[in-house]
This record gives structure tokens, C-alpha cells and sequence, in this order.
């Protein structure tokens, strides 16, 4: 999916060049967080590498909305990032969590990480905003991830039928049997556990898409007629709902056609703009 909006190439690796990486190549890493200390005099390394899971049958919506966020985010730092395609991409995460950045000597996750990582190489897209911009900046971020973010999950793990016909095929079609059942299993009592400590497990579906409702509501209103979320330069905000946009926007889970998210970013034109924006420039 994140192919559609960027062009990247591709690099495949079968199962034990995979391994090898996630247990050999591992214990020669920095792995940083949560400390988040970086060697600032290292240039960004030109051979940096983003690694996540098999795009076509195994990547999950909150999974390609990090991803296509992240990149973007590099695309618009001009920070060269290739992709690397590997079955147990989660494994080789720091803290399970994906996407994992491979910068130099420093293996990275997720947007916190990222950020962190550019910002000690001198490379940031909020460094013009003042300090108030960037408290609301952070704020929306929050917003997004929390909102976005905890609705992917809840609706590819808690909803019977999203899981069945999605999550479960996607999770285990890199293993055999017994993993190919098993491993669901385990990641969605994870996923669970997960969202009920954020009080979201008993929501019904029609409460989760209402909260994506309004925060598309809150994001359509701060984006107003302007280009990008702060004025006419794109911001880490502007990447990662771009992420989250284009993957709504792409991926159809199966739920009854009133819960489709889709529907939801389609009442927003400025959002759409901003989709279009960014897309082809990306």
C-alpha cells in the first residue's frame, strides 16, 4: 500500500537471512530507547534502512498507517531511507513495535524514535514553529495516535469478523502450523489487554467510529484553508496524518458499510487536498 504513495525498492530476504539479522546482526546494534542518547557529530548514514513486515499479506492497517508516516516524514526531511521486507520484522524492534529504522550503528521504532534520531543529526520539520505551535503539534500528534491509531487496532483485533477474515490471515501467513494459529492468538490477547488499559476494549464499534469522527472533525478545523497544518511548510503532524489519511483511504477491513472509515475522510475536502498534496510531490 505505502508503494502506491512513495516508490521505494523492495528488498526481499528469506527466513534464515532474517533470523540471522534478528539474533547475529542484533547484538552488534545500538539499540537506544528509551535513553534516546546519539552520537550527533554521525552524519545521517546514506544506507539507512526502514524494516517492516511483508507488505502484500502480512502488514496490518495501524501497521502500513506508521510506516507510510515515517516515510514521508524522511521523504520530506530528505533523508535517504530504503525499505527491507522481512517475515519477523517485529522481532527485530527494540520494543516490538514497528517500523524499525536502522540508521548507522542505531536501531530505532516508531515516530518517538525517529524524530529523536533526526533531530540529533540537526534534521527537523517543527524547528521554525514557536514554542505555543509546537505545543499544539505535539497535542495533534497525541490526538492521531491515540485516536487513529487505537481505532486500527481496535476494530483488526476486537471485531470478530475483521479478525477472522483479516487479522488472523494476515498475522499468520508467514508460519506453519502450529505458529500460523497460534501467534494470532497470542498477539491479539496482547492487542486486548492493550486497549482495555486504555479503556477502549468495551466500546462498541459505532463509539470507536465516532471517535475517529471527531478527531477528523478536530484536524479538518485546525487544517482550515491553509496548505499544511502550520502554514505553507509540512510538519512531522502533516506526515504522520498523511500516513493515516492514505491508509484509510486505501484499505477496506471487513465491517458493515455504515463503519467504513473511508466514508469518514471523504466528508473532509481540505483533508483530501492535503492527501493530494502530499501524494504525488512524495
Amino acid at each position: 500500500m505505502w508503494k502506491e504513495a512513495l516508490t521505494f525498492k523492495i528488498f526481499g530476504n528469506n527466513i534464515k537471512q532474517v533470523l540471522g539479522a534478528s539474533q547475529g546482526e542484533m547484538s552488534k546494534r545500538s539499540v537506544v530507547p528509551p535513553e534516546w542518547k546519539f552520537d550527533s557529530k554521525d552524519p545521517w548514514d546514506p544506507d539507512t534502512f526502514m524494516i517492516v513486515p511483508i507488505e502484500k499479506s502480512q502488514t496490518l492497517m495501524p501497521e502500513t498507517a506508521s510506516i507510510l508516516g515515517i516515510q514521508t516524514f524522511l521523504k520530506l526531511a530528505h533523508l535517504p531511507c530504503r525499505i527491507e521486507e522481512k517475515f519477523n520484522a517485529a522481532d527485530i524492534s527494540p520494543n516490538g513495535k514497528l517500523p524499525v529504522v536502522k540508521c548507522g550503528n542505531y536501531v530505532v521504532s516508531e515516530l518517538d524514535g525517529v524524530i529523536h534520531l533526526t533531530q540529533s543529526k540537526g534534521v527537523s520539520l517543527s524547528e521554525h514553529l514557536s514554542a505555543s505551535e509546537k505545543a499544539d503539534l505535539r497535542t495533534y500528534l497525541s490526538l492521531v495516535h491515540n485516536v487513529f491509531g487505537n481505532a486500527m487496532l481496535y476494530f483488526c483485533w476486537l471485531d470478530d469478523e475483521v479478525y477472522s477474515k483479516y487479522t488472523y490471515l494476515r498475522v499468520g501467513s508467514p508460519y506453519n502450523f502450529p505458529l500460523r494459529s497460534i501467534l494470532p492468538w497470542i498477539f491479539r490477547r496482547k492487542a486486548k489487554a492493550q486497549l482495555t488499559a486504555l479503556k477502549w476494549s468495551k466500546r462498541q464499534p459505532a463509539d470507536v467510529y465516532g471517535e475517529v469522527e471527531r478527531g477528523l472533525y478536530a484536524l479538518s478545523e485546525r487544517l482550515g484553508e491553509e496548505e499544511y497544518f502550520f502554514g505553507s511548510s509540512p510538519t512531522e503532524l502533516d506526515a504522520i496524518v498523511f500516513g493515516y489519511l492514505f491508509t484509510m483511504l486505501t484499505t477496506k477491513l471487513p465491517l458493515p458499510s455504515e463503519l467504513q472509515l473511508v466514508d469518514l475522510v471523504k466528508q473532509h475536502k481540505n483533508l483530501l487536498g492535503l492527501v493530494q498534496r502530499m501524494g504525488p510531490d512524495l
